[in-house]
C-alpha cells in the first residue's frame, strides 16, 4: 500500500515528539512491506538509518492511506478516496485550555477545535495512546460507532541504546543528574520538581533542564533565564540546576539517558494530565532510568504497576522530595532498572504499532460522502468570536 506519513514538525537529526512518531511509525510501516513517503515541515531532511522518503510537499494524490495528527491536517486530507487514519495521541485541545490565555492560544484553539467535525465525519481509524484518549475519540466519534480506535502508544527502538556516556556542561564529575526531560509548558510543574530537589539541601544532585529552541524554529517555551529564575526563588544556582542549552540529536539522546539517575516529568492536575501519554518518559524505560512521574495520564498508571520509579500526587513537594530522594538510593536503583529491563520489550515500535499494521488490510476504501454538514459545523467554529474560545 501506498501511504503517506504527515507531521507539522521538522524531521531530521534533531527532533521533537511529533516528528519522532512520525519518523518511527513510517520506519514500521515500511519494515511491513508499504511504501511510504513522509512529509515533515520546512527545512526537513532525512535523519540518519533506514527510513522513507522525506518530502515537504504531501503527496496526496499518489497516497492510498494517510496517517497523520488530527491538528495539522489541512482541508485537502478530508478529500479524495485514501484512507485516513488519524492519530490522535496529542490531546492539544486540554493542552490549550491549560495554557495562559492570548490571542495565539485562542487562534490556535479554534483551529483546532474545527478540525473535530471534519474528523469525526471522515476518519477510517483513530489511533490513541490509553483507555481515557480512547473515551475522548469515541465521544467525538458519535454516530460512528464502526471507527476503530487503535490503541498504538509511543514507543522505543528495537535496538537497546549504546552503552555510551555523555558528560553535560555545568553538572560535576561524580554528580548525579535528575533529568528534565522535555519542554517546560504551561500544564507541567517544573516549580514542584525545584521545590522538592531545594528540600535535599548540599546533595551532590543537578537538577537538569532543556531550555533550547524547537528544531525547525526559534521558539523556546522556557528560557535559560527563566530556569535560573526559577531556581533562584527556591534557593538554588548551579550546579544544583543546569540547562541544557541545545537540542540533543535523537541519535545521540543515550549519552544524556545514560549519564542520568532519574528521569522526572511532572505535571499539574487538570484534563490535560488526565488524557495525557508522557511520550518523553518513556526514553527512561528505553535507557533503564527510573521514573519521577505525578499521577494521572496513562504512563503515569503504567509506571507505577510496572514499578518503574515513583508516580507523586500533584504539586506535592513533600513527597516528590521524598521519593527523589529514594530513586537516589543504591537499591531502588538497581529495583527499578532491573524491572524497566524486563519490560522494555513490549515497548518497541514494532510491537506497539502493530494495531496500525493489523488494521491497514481490513479498512474499506470507498468515497466518502456527507462531508458537507461537518464542513459547516467547522467553518462555524472558525466564525465564533474569540470571547467564546477563551
Amino acid at each position: 500500500m501506498r501511504i503517506l506519513v504527515l507531521t507539522d514538525d521538522q524531521v531530521g537529526p534533531q527532533m521533537a515528539g511529533s516528528a519522532l512518531r512520525a519518523w518511527e511509525l513510517a520506519r514500521v510501516l515500511i519494515g511491513a512491506g508499504h511504501d511510504v513517503v513522509l512529509a515533515g515541515a520546512d527545512g526537513s531532511a532525512h535523519p540518519e538509518g533506514h527510513g522513507p522518503e522525506i518530502v515537504r510537499r504531501p503527496r496526496w494524490r499518489w497516497a492510498e492511506a494517510v496517517v497523520a495528527p488530527a491538528w495539522c491536517l489541512p482541508p485537502r486530507a478530508f478529500l479524495g478516496n485514501h484512507l485516513l487514519l488519524v492519530d490522535g495521541i496529542t490531546p492539544l485541545l486540554a493542552e490549550l485550555d491549560a495554557s495562559p490565555s492570548s490571542a495565539t492560544v485562542v487562534r490556535r484553539r479554534r483551529t483546532a477545535a474545527s478540525r473535530l467535525p471534519l474528523v469525526a465525519a471522515r476518519a477510517d481509524a483513530i489511533l490513541v495512546g490509553g483507555d481515557e484518549q480512547a473515551t475522548w475519540w469515541s465521544d467525538h466519534l458519535a454516530g460512528r460507532p464502526d471507527v476503530p480506535v487503535l490503541h498504538v502508544p509511543f514507543g522505543i527502538p528495537d535496538a537497546d541504546p549504546p552503552d555510551e556516556i555523555g558528560r553535560v556542561d555545568g553538572v560535576p564529575e561524580g554528580w548525579s543528574i535528575v533529568l528534565w526531560w522535555g519542554g517546560v509548558w504551561p500544564w507541567l510543574d517544573l516549580d514542584t520538581l525545584l521545590a522538592a530537589r531545594a528540600r535535599l539541601g548540599a546533595v551532590r544532585v543537578s537538577v537538569v533542564v532543556p531550555t533550547a529552541g524547537r528544531p525547525g524554529t526559534a521558539f523556546a517555551p522556557f528560557s535559560t533565564g527563566d530556569l535560573m529564575a526559577a531556581a533562584q526563588r527556591h534557593g538554588l544556582q548551579s550546579p544544583h540546576v543546569v540547562p541544557l542549552e541545545r537540542w540533543i540529536p535523537y541519535a545521540d539522546r543515550h549519552r544524556v539517558l545514560n549519564r542520568s539517575t532519574i528521569l522526572a516529568v511532572l505535571h499539574r492536575s487538570g484534563a490535560e494530565a488526565e488524557l495525557s501519554f508522557r511520550t518523553r518518559a518513556l526514553d527512561g524505560l528505553w535507557a533503564g532510568v527510573p521514573l519521577l512521574l505525578s499521577e494521572g495520564g496513562e504512563v503515569a498508571e503504567i509506571a507505577h504497576r510496572g514499578g518503574w520509579g515513583a508516580v507523586v500526587p500533584p504539586g506535592n513537594v513533600d513527597l516528590a522530595s521524598a521519593a527523589m530522594d529514594l530513586l537516589l538510593g543504591e537499591r531502588s536503583q538497581s529495583r527499578c532498572r532491573a524491572s524497566l529491563a524486563d519490560q522494555r520489550d513490549g515497548w518497541r515500535w514494532s510491537v506497539v504499532a502493530q494495531p496500525l499494521v493489523e488494521v491497514l488490510p481490513r479498512l474499506p476504501a470507498t468515497t466518502r460522502s456527507g462531508l458537507a454538514p461537518a464542513a459547516l459545523r467547522a467553518a462555524s467554529v472558525l466564525a465564533r468570536p474569540s470571547k467564546e474560545l477563551a
